[in-house]
């Protein structure tokens, strides 16, 4: 399970961001105006712990044992791809409520 943890760690924090974005954003459509300062702040708010865990993973992977298999060499070499991918998207996802 930890070998799958470290590669498809930073796509599953991407999901989740997407999700959790997407409920944010109809629950202030619902109580309020989706432009409404409170749902902008805490979407915000969202993504930040998200980039930071996505963050986290990534210092995590690079401070891995490094003297492991040529596998393990190749897992830390996805996740650190899945990692890359999940930054930029959070981060271009977060975009619209930044501006």
């Amino acid at each position: 399970m930890r070998r799958w943890l470290r590669m498809t760690g930073g796509l599953l924090i991407w999901a989740l961001h997407f999700v959790g974005v997407y409920l944010i954003s109809s629950a202030a459509d619902v109580w309020s105006s989706s432009e409404a300062g409170s749902a902008r702040w805490t979407g915000l708010a969202f993504s930040i712990g998200c980039l930071l865990c996505v963050i986290a993973l990534a210092v995590w992977l690079v401070r891995g044992r490094r003297e492991g298999s040529r596998a393990e060499a190749w897992e830390r070499r996805v996740g650190l791809t899945g990692a890359l991918v999940a930054g930029i998207g959070v981060l271009w996802q977060t975009a619209p409520l930044a501006f």
